[in-house]
């Protein structure tokens, strides 16, 4: 995604090749490369229909590889280390200003303009952006590029391919060096061998960690290197790919065309990715530069076109622009005016990065600054960009509720009473107009209101296969009950945590992300594969509580952990099968905790941005189960089975919406789980479920 390979009109030497030579110092089928990238990139983020996109991404690597190793064994070899000072200093000259404009322009966007929840997590990226390491934060973040929303991400998000390509530029410039000095004649030979065995292991090691979680593959280099080394391979093979005949390169030129194009449209959101389908773009986009490289190459026509040589031009502004504007600039959600305002914002973005092209860019190549001075410039503009991000981050926007301080009565230890209660509550916390001023959680911690089994491991991340004993309660108690399920199971542990400690329970809690009760197949969107783990887990865990002989398990799942061709009755059939085998294996006693009513929408989020008015994000009853004919078929099977359930809707809602805070409470942390006090407040409506397994 990244155009850190814009490459300028050149100033030529005396020692240039002539611009119709086979060593062509321009190369506009190069420059129309960009704009298919750039495009692909763009129609993508803006769900215009390229559903594969995101392999704009993977054509500016090569490119770059290709051109700025062609830079190297230029400069160096003769230019020695002063060579290399020029070689960072051209990088901040092309790169810098234009990156800094909109890194700044962006973080103070969404500080004053942008959802005010998200300011924080900006400004975050925002450091990791000037620093060049935000792919490395995301990776480490398990963030997963192609199944969050627009709306999901940070409008810095595209800074890590910048970040991606700096990295390898801190080194490879160096390697190049030291060959150049020891290896004088010999330098693309062991160039050559150098980059065969990157690639190599780059690819090896691309496919085997995106195979096994494609989220995090997708940012490190270490995933990605290889397509900046096969860049970089056909620079060093320059003198040979010159002499190919033309009957050879029309023909690869067309057909390396044809590949890229029809990977934007061939591949998706379900592709594994990168890992081996990377290869289609990369190839196809080596076929198209190497067969460049005698000048007359069948799809010149096509890429040296007017119209796409200005856009190429301004790849690397579009680029910068064009993902900042998707993210803040509002537009429908759906229908045909989403489709209508995403493609508006992309032109738009595409008439301003024109203006930063004319303003900015140009004027930065045409400076005659010294190296030294450039590179001051690198500091300072860094600097700027901390300063900023950090500002953000300290300052972010004030979302205190403006209501005034509201209570919320305890609820009876009795539970006919406490159900009574809460739907009360329910009822009457529709007429809540402000968010009041003691709000808790507050709104900017909502997102961290979490059991602890999620910071600790007993809340087993998508590649784990187990956890450890993850007791609660009162561990010395003799009655022990087991909480299994998935997250939606998870968020029921401090209200279990405490009835433990209160009752003498002990509370082992065996939970695993996005892993549903019912044992069916699951597609994990992250991992862009089947959930294997999953299904192992699961297994697993059964076997486990069977060999612990607890008095009770407490189950609980999100009915859409399991994919869309798993009918109603499979799903039923299936989640009462895996409670029936630990029946079968000695548990005395289960039961289950229904699914809760989802918003569906970041709730933190919507309150924050309509402070004055909690009514705009209550949400209907009628939809509050997003999968009402599962939860029907679950419920039916589980009564047949003597099963008891915990049935929340009814006391969660009102007559026709639900409400989303209650008193001084915040019910929900995101769209679809409960905060940390308001699983505690609920304890008394979980006490049946002891008190049913009580000797």
């Amino acid at each position: 995604m990244t155009t850190t390979t814009l490459r300028p009109q050149p100033v030529r030497t005396a020692s240039s090749p002539p611009p119709d030579g086979p060593g062509r110092a321009f190369r506009p089928d190069i420059e129309g490369l960009r704009a298919l990238a750039v495009t692909a990139v763009v129609a993508y983020h803006a769900h215009l229909g390229v559903r594969g996109g995101y392999v704009g991404v993977d054509v500016f690597l090569v490119l770059s590889g290709f051109l700025i190793t062609g830079r190297l064994l230029r400069d160096l070899p003769d230019g020695g280390l002063p060579a290399l000072g020029r070689f960072y200093a051209h990088r901040v000259r092309r790169l810098l200003p234009a990156s800094t404009l909109v890194l700044v322009t962006t973080l103070l966007a969404a500080r004053f303009l942008g959802p005010p929840l998200d300011s924080d997590q900006t400004a975050a990226y925002g450091l990791h952006a000037a620093l060049s390491v935000l792919n490395r934060r995301l990776a480490t973040l398990q963030v997963d590029y192609l199944h969050a929303g627009t709306g999901a991400l940070s409008p810095l998000t595209h800074y890590w391919s910048l970040g991606l390509e700096e990295q390898f530029y801190l080194g490879w410039p160096l390697v190049v060096l030291v060959v150049a000095r020891l290896l004088r004649a010999r330098v693309r030979g062991a160039l050559l061998v150098l980059l065969v065995g990157l690639v190599a292991w780059s690819a090896w090691r691309s496919a085997v960690v995106t195979a096994a979680d494609a989220g995090p593959a997708y940012f490190w280099l270490t995933t990605r290197a290889w397509e900046l080394g096969v860049g970089a391979l056909l620079a060093v093979a320059l003198p040979r790919l010159e002499r190919l005949p033309h009957r050879l390169t029309g023909p690869l030129s067309v057909a390396g065309l044809l590949v890229v194009t029809a990977s934007c449209f061939g591949l998706s959101d379900r592709t594994v990715f990168p890992g081996t389908a990377a290869w289609l773009p990369v190839l196809g986009t080596a076929a198209v530069v190497a067969a460049g490289c005698d000048g007359r190459a069948g799809a010149e026509p096509v890429l040296a076109h007017p119209a796409t040589q200005w856009v190429g031009r301004r790849s690397y502004s579009w680029y910068l622009w064009h993902w900042p504007l998707l993210v803040l600039v509002p537009v429908p959600a759906d229908g045909a005016g989403a489709l209508v305002g995403r493609a508006a914002v992309a032109l738009a973005s595409l008439a301003v990065a024109a203006a930063a092209y004319r303003f900015v860019e140009q004027p930065a190549r045409a400076a005659t600054w010294s190296t030294a001075r450039w590179l001051a410039f690198a500091a300072g503009a860094t600097l700027v960009s901390l300063v900023t991000a950090t500002a953000v981050l300290v300052l972010p926007p004030d979302v205190t509720g403006p209501g005034a301080a509201a209570t919320v009565p305890s609820l009876p230890r009795d539970p006919v009473a406490a159900a009574t209660t809460l739907s009360g509550l329910a009822r009457s916390s529709l007429g809540a107009t402000s968010v009041p001023v003691n709000l808790t959680p507050a709104l900017r911690d909502a997102a961290d209101s979490v059991p602890p089994t999620t910071r600790n491991g007993c809340q087993a991340p998508y590649l784990a296969l187990t956890q450890g004993d993850c007791r609660y309660g009162d561990p010395s108690a003799r009655r022990t009950v087991v909480l299994f399920g998935d997250s939606h199971a998870e968020q029921w542990l401090p209200a279990l945590d405490r009835l433990g400690r209160d009752e003498h329970w002990r509370v082992v809690s065996w939970t695993k992300a996005a892993c549903a009760v019912a044992d069916v197949p699951v597609f994990n969107e992250t991992l862009q594969r089947d959930y294997t783990e999953c299904d192992t887990w699961r297994a697993a865990t059964v076997a486990r509580i069977a060999a612990l002989h607890p008095d009770l398990v407490i189950a609980s799942q999100s009915e859409g952990n399991a994919p869309p061709e798993v009918s109603p009755a499979l799903f039923a059939a299936a989640t009462v099968g895996t409670l029936e085998r630990l029946r079968a294996a000695g548990v005395p006693r289960v039961a289950v905790v229904g699914e809760i009513p989802t918003p569906g929408v970041d709730v933190p989020a919507c309150l924050a941005a309509h402070l004055d008015d909690v009514s705009a994000c209550t949400f209907e009853r009628s939809r509050a189960l997003p999968f009402p004919d599962r939860h029907a078929a679950v419920a039916s099977a589980l009564a047949r089975a003597g099963i008891p359930v915990l049935e929340l809707v009814p006391l969660l809602c009102g007559e026709t919406r639900c409400p989303v805070v209650v008193g001084d409470l915040l019910v929900y942390r995101n769209e679809s789980h409960v905060t940390v006090p308001w699983s505690l407040y609920l304890t008394p409506v979980l006490r049946p479920l002891l008190d049913g397994a009580a000797p």
